[in-house]
Formats: C-alpha cells, sequence, structure tokens
C-alpha cells in the first residue's frame, strides 16, 4: 500500500481523505482496519480513531492493534495524522505515545514530524509553531486566543521540540528552514527529525530531499503530509444539491464556531443545555427529532455550562450517543457535526462500513459520505472548531435540495 494514515480524530481523518483524493488517489476511510482483500483497488486507506481524546493506556492499545493490523498491507509511508495545531498532553491524546507505539511494531527506517500547513495558516520557523487565527493575524501557538484556553490540552510552549520532550518523545532533531532551503545534501538522524514548513515550497524541497529516503517512512503531522507527498493538482466540483432536512450539531466552543452560529440563518436553532443531555438526553433528542420530522433545518447547539458533573470527555460522548441515535433513524438528509471529539465519538458509536470523499466546502473541511451495511449512504461533513468561513452553515443548508416545511 502506498499511504496509509492513522487519524487521531474524524474531523482531520476526513480532510486528510479529501487530500489524497483530490491529489488523485484512490482512498477511502476506515474506523478499523481493514484487511488487504478489502483494499485491494485503493492506493491509499485511513483509519479514524478517537485517539485525540484518549487516555495514554487506552491510546496506546488502540495503536499497537492498528500497528499489528497494518503489517500485512506493507506500507510505504505511515502517516500519524494530528491536529495542526499540535495541541497534545501527557495525559489525554499523548501524541508521542502514539508515535512510539507505531514506530515499535512498523520499523520505520525515517520518522519525520511535518511542522506546520501553510494552506491552513500553520507555520513552523526554528522548530516554534505559529498560527492564523480567526481574526487574520498570525499568532505564536503558545500566544494564540483559542489554543492557550483550550479546555482540554492547552498549548503553553511553542517549540515543539520542548513540546514533544514533555509528551515522551527527548531526542527530537530539527530541520530548520535553513538547512532545509539550503541544497545542501540531507543525511537524516535515526531519531525522529522536526522539520519547518514556512510555504508549498518548502513542502516541495522536502518531498525533493526525501524522495530516495528508504521505506516504510513514519510521517507525523496535519494534512499537510498527504499535500507535501501526493500535491493536489485541482478541487473538483462540489455535488449539485444535498439531501434533507440538514441537521447541524454543534460541541465546539471556538470563536470562529460561535460567530457561524450567529450568522446562520433559515435553521430551527436549538439550544441544548449541558446539564439537559448530560442527565435527561430523551429531552433534546425528542425536540431535536419532532424538528426533523416535520422538515425543518436544526441547528443544534451545546451550551458551555460546566455544572453538569461530568467530565469533557463524559459530555463528548454523551453528545456522539445523541447524534448517532438521530443520525441511525435518518431523519436528517445531511449532518454537520462542529467540533473534533464530538465527531469522531459519534461516527464511531454510529459504525459504517467505511466512508469516502465528494468534494470540499472549504479548507480543512469536506463533504464526506458514509456507507452502512445496509446498503444506505449519509453525506457527512464534519468541521474543526476554527474551520470554514464566517457563512458556512448557509453555504451548506443552500446545497440542501429539500427546503424547511
Amino acid at each position: 500500500m502506498r499511504y496509509v494514515f492513522v487519524a487521531d480524530d474524524f474531523t482531520g481523518a476526513s480532510d486528510t481523505l479529501a487530500t489524497l483524493s483530490r491529489a488523485g488517489l484512490r482512498t477511502r476511510l476506515y474506523l478499523a482496519p481493514p484487511t488487504p482483500e478489502e483494499v485491494r483497488d485503493l492506493d491509499a486507506f485511513g483509519i479514524a480513531t478517537a485517539a485525540r481524546s484518549m487516555e495514554r493506556t487506552a491510546l496506546a492499545g488502540t495503536m499497537c492493534h492498528i500497528a499489528e493490523a497494518l503489517k500485512p498491507h506493507a506500507p510505504e509511508i505511515i502517516h500519524l495524522k494530528v491536529c495542526s495545531t499540535f495541541d497534545s498532553s501527557t495525559a489525554i491524546g499523548n501524541i508521542a505515545t502514539a508515535m512510539n507505539v507505531l514506530a515499535e511494531g512498523l520499523h520505520p527506517a525515517t520518522t519525520v514530524i511535518l511542522g506546520g500547513q501553510p494552506s491552513l495558516g500553520r507555520y513552523c520557523l526554528f522548530g516554534n509553531l505559529f498560527a492564523r487565527g480567526a481574526d487574520g493575524n498570525v499568532h505564536r501557538i503558545d500566544r494564540h486566543p483559542v489554543m492557550q484556553d483550550h479546555p482540554v490540552t492547552p498549548m503553553h510552549e511553542a517549540d515543539l521540540r520542548r513540546h514533544f520532550a514533555t509528551l515522551g518523545l527527548p531526542s527530537l532533531a530539527l530541520l530548520d528552514l535553513l538547512a532545509l532551503r539550503s541544497g545542501e545534501p540531507l543525511s537524516l538522524p535515526s531519531n525522529p527529525v522536526l522539520c519547518d514548513i514556512l510555504d508549498e515550497s518548502d513542502q516541495q524541497a522536502l518531498k525533493d530531499r526525501l524522495r530516495e529516503s528508504p521505506f516504510p517512512q513514519l510521517w507525523v503531522g496535519p494534512s499537510s503530509v498527504a499535500e507535501t507527498c501526493f500535491p493536489v493538482a485541482a478541487r473538483p466540483p462540489l455535488p449539485d444539491t444535498l439531501p434533507g432536512p440538514l441537521l447541524i450539531f454543534v460541541g465546539s466552543r471556538s470563536p470562529m464556531t460561535a460567530t457561524q452560529v450567529m450568522t446562520a440563518t433559515g435553521f430551527a436553532k436549538v439550544a441544548i443545555p449541558a446539564g439537559s443531555l448530560a442527565h435527561r438526553p430523551d429531552v433534546p433528542y425528542r425536540q431535536i427529532r419532532q424538528l426533523l420530522s416535520s422538515g425543518n433545518h436544526v441547528l443544534a447547539v451545546l451550551d458551555g455550562d460546566l455544572g453538569h458533573g461530568l467530565a469533557p470527555a463524559g459530555m463528548a460522548q454523551r453528545s456522539a450517543d445523541l447524534l448517532a441515535h438521530l443520525m441511525a433513524e435518518r431523519t436528517a438528509g445531511t449532518v454537520l457535526i462542529a467540533g473534533g471529539d464530538t465527531s469522531s465519538l459519534a461516527i464511531h458509536t454510529l459504525a459504517p462500513c467505511s466512508i469516502d470523499y465528494t468534494g470540499q466546502l472549504s479548507p480543512g473541511v469536506a463533504i464526506c459520505r458514509a456507507h452502512f451495511t445496509d446498503g444506505k449512504r449519509l453525506p457527512i461533513i464534519l468541521k474543526g472548531g476554527q474551520m470554514g468561513d464566517v457563512d458556512l452553515f448557509d453555504k451548506v443548508r443552500a446545497m440542501v435540495r429539500q427546503d424547511p416545511l
């Protein structure tokens, strides 16, 4: 297999699926490792996990199982797909733990960490990570208005070498921008290497430098890894229409998502109290189901109240269960989920056979299609908190062919 990606959440998995599909690779996404027979007609495939929200022991077990299952596929490139902001902690979603377990199981000849994704406004300079905010300004990641206060994995260190050392990967080398652009012969050390990236020319330079490196290769980073290995030629057209009604569920507390909610029109808006979802999930379920059954497009927003007594992972699972029940009943023709943890858990709870790519709404926001054992299909759009234009929700609603009653 030419390329296998293991994603730490479903939102990121759908973005890499889109990137590879737009590059012309026959690609499909799974929730568990497929057999070689299932993917014999593909160039690449992905496995979407919930590793981003997993504690360390569970994460290690998941990655160990995946590494063992990937051996018969003999992948040339293994891509551990993580968020472009690299937010991670020693206890939750530990990237270093995932890296180490995959490396132990698959024995890569080269391990590369790609520190930026210019197409999303993420840049790595001399090992330090920067990200463009909703205000259009580029911030050092530990001073980013959202990431410095992330509710689960706040970023307090911009130097990714220091960040990875805290996570459990102390021996990280650096290929900085000056060395990358020098044109001098490149000899990578045996230990993992962090690579600076400022623009697309740096991605091409890195690809050229690694052209003769032996396989298998373990790459760690956002979808810029796929962009580097297989540059995208052109964006395919969007589907003309999507089935309705449309259900949008917002679990993200990102300021960008909040602006998208405020801007949205043409929806029956449902405010879901966190306490109700925690202790009486049947109440929001009945309310949303009734609105969808009446043909309304629904925008359901979970409030940020923390007095419900559940840990963030518990609330994400409650949200996932609610969504999975609604999606299983097929009362919604198209579903958009804003929030990485919620989307990952919801898709895993719903358990489709596979997922493929159908179109690109905006950078980082893809339209996918879930396939089920009964032959039915469901368009799904997964959106990270900071992704998408301000009018994203209205753009999706305009594509839905069934108008609200």
